[in-house]
């Protein structure tokens, strides 16, 4: 049983986050919550309290002057801190933890050291930020009774999330390989689009891929339907480097099908940024077609 510890009272997401990170690496635990010394010193694991940044004694402060960040000069919280050290052996890999980091920690760490991160909506000033880190602290509860029977749980869900993000992590190096292959058998080929598999995350790393400018669509299968996409102008953009044809706009099945000249036709968005068939086929006809458009 491994005994981690942190601060009683009101909690944040960066300490919630920071023992549900290392519930990862010790599923057999115990959780602390506590501002005696004499507690600390039971803690196998001590963060956001100690007064202290002490890796080789697993103190994993950082409210004093001078505290640690990163390299470009962000502030760390003790869930930075925490996946500094530990994050490699929760993920598995560096590559899958620095992406985590990027998408998730280094916001937590944001966050609770007062970096602001939006800009208030012109014209509408009592519309707020909804963010992880302000429902993890509305979770407290009111008056701070059983308040460490809800930071637990909240470990637990913090626990969750960042199983969700690793998952999302390890699919977006898949992923890139994918498009890699994918963009080399295009070139090989001399096609305009390029062929992924389900659920493939393609879009920012196409679009950041050596030779990608002449890729116009891709061709991708979902529940047992094959769609196409447009490839964007950039990865914010909602503009398509080239529409489907104007009159498939809107379009389903049957209609869709006479319009475009195949059988099996699922729709065409209004947008006329994705259509789709029943058929590989088919959908590569429609490619074909928007090509030539």
């Amino acid at each position: 049983m491994i005994n981690l510890g942190s601060h009683n009272g009101n909690f944040h997401a960066d300490d919630v986050f920071a023992i549900g990170a290392l519930t990862l690496l010790h599923p057999k635990y115990r959780i602390l919550r506590s501002m005696d010394p004499e507690i600390w010193a039971q803690c196998d694991y001590l963060v956001d309290v100690g007064g202290v940044y002490d890796h080789e004694k697993r103190i994993y402060d950082h409210h004093f002057k001078d505290g640690p960040t990163y390299g470009d000069g962000l502030r760390m919280s003790s869930i930075g801190l925490v996946w500094k050290h530990y994050g490699r052996d929760i993920c598995g890999s560096q590559e899958v933890a620095d992406q985590v980091c990027h998408k998730l920690i280094r916001t937590l760490d944001a966050h609770d050291n007062g970096v602001n991160l939006t800009q208030q909506a012109e014209g509408i000033p009592d519309v707020h930020e909804v963010s992880i880190s302000t429902v993890v602290a509305a979770m407290n509860p009111p008056d701070l009774i059983d308040v460490d029977k809800v930071f637990e749980k909240e470990a637990v869900k913090a626990a969750e999330i960042l199983k969700a993000y690793i998952a999302n992590a390890q699919k977006w190096f898949a992923s890139k390989t994918e498009v890699e292959e994918a963009l080399a058998r295009a070139g090989k080929n001399n096609l305009k689009f390029i062929e992924v598999g389900e659920n493939c995350n393609w879009m920012e790393h196409l679009l950041n891929a050596e030779g990608n400018e002449s890729i116009l669509f891709v061709l991708y299968p979902t529940d047992g339907k094959w769609y196409s996409r447009t490839v964007p102008v950039s990865i914010h953009s909602y503009k398509s480097r080239k529409d489907f044809p104007e009159e498939w706009g809107g379009l389903r099945d049957e209609e869709f099908s006479r319009a475009a000249g195949i059988t099996d036709g699922v729709f065409c968005h209004h947008a006329r940024f994705i259509c789709g068939s029943m058929s590989r086929e088919s959908t590569e006809k429609l490619i074909e077609k928007a090509i030539s458009n």
